[in-house]
């Protein structure tokens, strides 16, 4: 459901306004009325309305004022203006200010309907967009965290090919206002922090300016762009494999590979690990630490927080039982650890994926 806010200093219009939204069908609440943008402004804070509805010419604050007043801080409301027709020169100036239609005084009913169709519209098409977006983001956030990985390990086959991969999810639904160049720089930035994070000290020199700041060809040269990528990306990876003693990576693959497939389980530990690789315990315990920069314990608890919260977004299970699936039989001790590692409850992360991904109640 979508809020909205009547501003007017005739009570007629008030009611008329309130009592057609109302009627409209489209599942819009009127939270709010003002009769000028001063008492507006404080009752914005209160309610944050979706759609505000407002007069031109107020006492105390106008019209235009007001909406410069609220384009400060709220760009994306969905502003419709009521004016006179001597006050049209006013209109456009409120036009240019961000405002998204007007309608003459008085206000028809039908255009009016029109009008807050038009604002439904165009909210739920900001809500897809930003769901679109916050998926993109996430799948990037865990792509970028993989590709660390694998180039910690030198994996370079399964490096460049994911590397690919971004490129293509960045093209098909990547930021329009981030140009590829531009992607793939911020890309390799944070890809270098990541790694010195690790220990990683690429040499001064052209490799790291590399990394840094690559030297990425134009705009339009989009093969350009990636074939370098991939290029510093092997190259990263040859540095990698000749500062690193890699004869230990393989058992810590394993090693992560069967903490993947028995994390649920809770009696999970690092000798039922060992004990699976042939390996002592304290061999591997000082071996997953050098190779993964964490212990034993905190990498367990990063994959079952991972995964919970993969469960918890698609919707299907409460948080209890998201709890179960990933190993916690105390459902307290997990909701603090999730609190802990993702910054919400479990319940509040499920609330806020819901929301992202249907958008306000209609």
């Amino acid at each position: 459901m979508y809020k909205l806010m009547i501003i007017d200093d005739e009570y007629a219009i008030h009611l008329s306004l309130r009592k057609l939204t109302e009627m409209s069908g489209l599942g819009i609440e009127v939270v709010a009325e003002a009769e000028d943008g001063a008492e507006a402004l404080k009752l914005m804070e209160e309610t944050s309305p979706d759609i505000i509805v407002t007069d031109i010419c107020m006492p105390e604050m106008d019209g235009l004022e007001f909406i410069r007043r609220v384009r400060e801080s709220r760009k994306h409301t969905f502003i419709l203006i009521l004016s006179g027709h001597d006050n049209f020169e006013y209109a456009r100036q409120a036009m240019r200010c961000g405002v998204s239609d007007f309608l003459l005084k008085p206000v028809d009913p039908a255009q009016f309907h029109a009008a807050l169709v038009k604002a439904c519209e165009e909210l739920d098409r900001r809500v897809e967009r930003f769901s679109r977006q916050t998926a993109w983001t996430l799948a990037q956030q865990r792509s970028k965290a993989q590709l660390v990985d694998l180039l910690w390990s030198a994996q370079e086959r399964e490096a460049l090919a994911l590397a690919g991969d971004m490129i293509a999810h960045f093209e098909t639904g990547g930021p329009a206002d981030v140009s590829l160049p531009r992607y793939v720089r911020m890309l390799m930035q944070e890809l270098l922090l990541m790694l010195e994070e690790r220990g990683l000290k690429l040499p001064d020199g052209e490799l790291r300016n590399g990394m840094h700041t690559p030297d990425i060809a134009q705009d339009d040269d989009k093969e350009a762009c990636r074939q370098r990528l991939l290029k510093i990306i092997s190259e990263t990876i040859y540095w990698i494999k000749g500062m690193r003693n890699l004869g230990a990576h393989h058992n810590i693959v394993k090693a992560k590979r069967y903490i993947e497939e028995n994390y649920a389980a809770e009696d999970l530990s690092l000798q039922e690990v060992a004990d699976s690789l042939g390996m002592s315990v304290t061999y591997l315990s000082r071996t997953f630490k050098n190779e993964t920069n964490m212990n034993f314990v905190k990498y367990v608890t990063q994959v079952r927080m991972e995964k919970a919260k993969e469960l918890l977004a698609q919707g299907g299970l409460s948080a209890q039982e998201a709890a179960y699936r990933v190993g916690y039989s105390d459902y307290v001790h997990f909701s603090k650890t999730f609190k802990k590692v993702h910054g919400l409850t479990p319940s509040e992360f499920r609330k806020q994926s819901k929301t992202m991904t249907q958008g306000p109640a209609r």
